[in-house]
């Protein structure tokens, strides 16, 4: 599959999402404190940003599985296939074992058939690690490009752990990533998705989406 249409997918998704959480914001008359939201506008929320995090995620795998097996850029350029890419299922087990052995080679011959043994295909961590080793020609953009939007993906992250997660330690990393916004005291992780960019006043969450998808536009030229 071209990178352009894995692209278009994930604009398609987060656009649908974004529309989604516009609709809630519209409905609110003040969402800079904790008391504005109910559980289950909390509920609503745990939902939105999960879907948020699915759609990146799906992208993530996607664009590396199909750099690795071949395929063309947005600009038209050609990535050809790595030599023992041989499906999916190959570049899933390679992807495993680059995550789970670092200090060894990978090792291509074997076909992955447990999804859920794949590595955490969103974290820009995780892709900072298997990339270089997968070795697909376009590595170089995809670091950079992952890199670049690491903030983003990083803090939408963090939220949706902290969500899917709640304890002591994962409310305080949502706390943590608050430095780069203005905030206000959460009671609910899913609250600083409406903390706000310093030099823009956008929310987080919008904000993320906006850079997810420039970070995919780079990623996939």
């Amino acid at each position: 599959m071209a990178l352009a249409a894995i692209v278009a997918q994930l604009g398609a998704d987060l656009g649908a999402l974004e529309l989604e959480l516009r609709s809630f914001v519209a409905s609110k008359p003040n969402i800079t404190v904790a008391t504005t939201f109910s559980l289950h506008d909390e509920c609503l929320l745990e939902g939105l940003l999960s879907r948020i995090w699915q759609s990146w995620s799906i992208f993530c795998r996607r664009c590396i599985v199909e750099s690795c097996m071949g395929t063309t850029t947005i600009s038209g350029a050609v990535v050809p296939p790595h030599p023992y890419a041989l499906s999916q299922a190959h570049v899933s087990a390679a992807a495993i074992r680059a995550r789970r052995r670092p200090s060894s080679t990978v090792f291509w011959g074997n076909m992955n058939r447990v999804l859920r043994d794949e590595p955490t295909w969103g974290d820009v961590n995780v892709l900072a690690d298997i990339v270089p080793r997968l070795g697909p020609s376009n590595q170089l953009q995809l670091q950079a490009a992952f890199s670049a939007g690491s903030q983003s993906a990083k803090a939408v992250q963090t939220i949706r752990n902290a969500a899917a997660h709640t304890n002591q330690q994962t409310v305080a990393e949502v706390l943590t990533i608050g430095a780069s916004y203005v905030t206000f005291a959460p009671t609910h992780p899913t609250h600083a998705m409406f903390w706000t960019v310093k030099a823009t006043g956008d929310f987080l969450i919008a904000n993320a989406i906006a850079e997810l998808l420039n970070t995919a536009s780079a990623a996939a030229t």
